[in-house]
This record gives structure tokens, C-alpha cells and sequence, in this order.
């Protein structure tokens, strides 16, 4: 299992007796203090020290402080402070595409979050590429030269960032100039600077800044054809996209949203449906363990058949 360099003993012991599969695995929860729980494509598993999972009434592995520590010391390469900065947001993105999600104790200077102290929790979430899963879609929204500004929209948890992720990677390699503005390092994972997911040939990534921000940086400085970005929903987004709009250039992005009619309830997200902003509108779902296309809406939001 590739993951397991990420993990101290005996939590790595524990992951590769229980025979889940890193295909599975969604996240791995370290609280100190309390049980092992994995998130896997199969719901949560609760883990004993044999790797035998159980129910939450029955005893399990308990994490250690020392399991925490020694984790974060693996993670960073045994130098916690060249991460600081990553701490200070949360999380930081490691070597594979996987995203570690940290908690503990804020230390506040002047209201400011300076760092974080007795790191406490951490929360490893498991990079998974799936490509392809968007050829359906990309064949729907690319077609004889033209791409359609689009936004996916779904609830948590329903493939947003998988799906867009792959349409870049597909746009990319049928010879579009794409601009990645991946302000929480999902779509890209940059490790040091460099993607550790497939974007395809063309693309160009600004890691770590904000979404409006670095869409008009990767405008300036890398003529795209098409830009992108993962949950947009702040003010500030809205110019952005009007720049690249009146710039020439193509919008694919995601947003959170349950329904047509429950996305246009965002003030933001209404003001860019009202401008016409985006052509496409693809609502996503879950199915099973899976993810799927559950509707396409154009421009006025409405759902003929010919899209």
C-alpha cells in the first residue's frame, strides 16, 4: 500500500492487517486520544489493534500523542517547521497528491492566526485519480473547437473536484492552453511546485494563491484558453470571470449546490446565472460508490434534450 510511508507504527501495522484496499480508502482520522477511523468508499470502519474492524461500542485502537507526533514528523520529513506556513492554513499536501488536514491549539497574535500549537488531529486524505470518468461530459461540452463556459455544481462529496480535474486533463490534451488557479491544492496536489496529478500536457498551475487572484495572474502570464478553478462562490470570483470572459477566454469551475434552484439561491452564484455567465450548467451525484452526471442546464437553466 503506497500510503503507508505516511503512517507510524503501529497505525501502519493496523491499515495493512485489515485488508482495506487503498483503492477504498478515503481518508484516515488520527485523534489522540481516541479511535482509529478510516472513511472508505464503503462507509466508516472503526479498526481494534489486530486491524479487525468493529462497532463504536467495542474496544479499538486508541491513537497515541506519540502516533500524532511521529506522524507529522514522517509527513514533513522531520522538519515540522519548514511547514509552518501550510500548518497555519490547515493542511499541506504531500509527495502522491495526499492532502494531510490538521487541528490543535491557534495561537492568536493581534486576532491573527500566527500557528498552530499541540497539533492534535490529523486527517489524511487519500488522493485518488479517475481518469476518464468525465469523457461522457467532455465529448457533450467540447465539440468541432468550441468549449462551453460550464460549472458543475453537487453537494459534498458527489465528485466535483474528480470531475473537473478530468475534463482539465482532457481539455488540455486535445490541445487547449488550460490555467489551473487551485487555491486549496485539490486539483493539482503540488508537491514543491509540481502537480502530482495529471492535468494533461498543457496546463499551467498557480498552487496556494486565491481563486480570483490567480485566475488574473495566470491571464497575464500564461495566455490560456481556458481557466479553471474549484469552488468559486466569493465576490471576488465574479470579476474575475468577467475578466476572462471579456478576455476571450473559456470558464470551467465547480460550485456547491444541491439543485439548479438551490445554487441560484447564493447571491454570487444568481448574479453570475443573471449575467450569463456560464452556457453550462452540470449537476453531479453519487451513485453507490461512484459518481455521475445527473443533469445538464444551459444558460437560461433549462434542460432540452440536445444538450
Amino acid at each position: 500500500m503506497q500510503v503507508a510511508w505516511m503512517l507510524p507504527e503501529p497505525v501502519r501495522s493496523i491499515l495493512m492487517a485489515s485488508g482495506i484496499s487503498e483503492e477504498s480508502l478515503r481518508e484516515i482520522r488520527l485523534r489522540t486520544g481516541r479511535g482509529l477511523v478510516l472513511e472508505t468508499s464503503g462507509g466508516e470502519v472503526l479498526l481494534n489493534g489486530a486491524g479487525r474492524a468493529v462497532s463504536f461500542e467495542e474496544e479499538s485502537y486508541r491513537v497515541t500523542a506519540t502516533d500524532v507526533k511521529t506522524a507529522l514528523e514522517l509527513l514533513t520529513g522531520y522538519s515540522v517547521y519548514a511547514f509552518e506556513e501550510e500548518l497555519r492554513q490547515g493542511y499541506f499536501t504531500v509527495e502522491g497528491g495526499h492532502r494531510i488536514g490538521v487541528a490543535g491549539r491557534a495561537v492568536m497574535e493581534e486576532g491573527r492566526l500566527q500557528r498552530l500549537s499541540y497539533i492534535s488531529f490529523l486527517n489524511f486524505r487519500v488522493a485518488h485519480e479517475c481518469k476518464g470518468c468525465s469523457e461522457a461530459l467532455f465529448r457533450r461540452l467540447y465539440g468541432n473547437g468550441r468549449f462551453y463556459h460550464t460549472l458543475l455544481f453537487a453537494p459534498a462529496g458527489c465528485g466535483k473536484t474528480t470531475f473537473l480535474r478530468d475534463l482539465i486533463r482532457l481539455l488540455s490534451n486535445a490541445g487547449l492552453r488550460v490555467g489551473v488557479a487551485d487555491e486549496r491544492s485539490e486539483l493539482a496536489a503540488c508537491h514543491f511546485g509540481i502537480p502530482q496529478h495529471d492535468l494533461g500536457l498543457r496546463t499551467d498551475v498557480m498552487d496556494g494563491c486565491p481563486k480570483a487572484e490567480g485566475m488574473r495572474m495566470l491571464l497575464r502570464s500564461m495566455t490560456p484558453q481556458i481557466l479553471a478553478a474549484d469552488e468559486i462562490g466569493m465576490e471576488e470570483d465574479v470579476f474575475a470571470i468577467r475578466a476572462a470572459a471579456g478576455s476571450g477566454c473559456k470558464v470551467v469551475a465547480s460550485a456547491h449546490g444541491g439543485s439548479f434552484e438551490e445554487l441560484i439561491r447564493n447571491p454570487i452564484l444568481r448574479t453570475l446565472w443573471e449575467e450569463r455567465r456560464f452556457e453550462r450548467y452540470v449537476c453531479l451525484e453519487k451513485k453507490g460508490s461512484s459518481f455521475g452526471v445527473k443533469a445538464i442546464y444551459d444558460e437560461d437553466g433549462q434542460t432540452p434534450g440536445d444538450i
